[in-house]
């Protein structure tokens, strides 16, 4: 089982999001677009397209969340992107989310 450490420190925009996800990829046949419906996908596959389960994410740590939401504000919607990513984050019970 592996931790994903999202930083905000390392991106101001969601572009900048998506390219901080790459690096958490598992590589094999991940059908990373970077965009939502991707992030939704690979978050129910545990960040993993292998068959070895040792691979899979089952922890999410994003450091100034808070920081985020404030500089990220594009909107789908009636919500904010990064109201859609948390829910996202939120969706795979076997994922442990945590914002500080």
């Amino acid at each position: 089982m592996r931790t994903l450490e999202i930083h905000e420190q390392k991106f101001d925009s969601l572009d900048g999001f998506y390219k901080s996800l790459e690096s958490c990829l598992i590589a094999g046949e991940c059908p990373w677009g970077q965009n939502l419906d991707s992030l939704d996908e690979i978050v129910s596959c545990n960040f993993n397209y292998s068959d070895n389960k040792e691979n899979d994410v089952n922890r999410i740590i994003w450091t100034d969340f808070q920081k985020s939401k404030m500089e990220i504000t594009e909107k789908r919607g009636d919500k904010t992107v990064i109201e859609i990513i948390e829910d996202i984050f939120n969706s795979n019970d076997m994922i442990e989310f945590n914002k500080k």
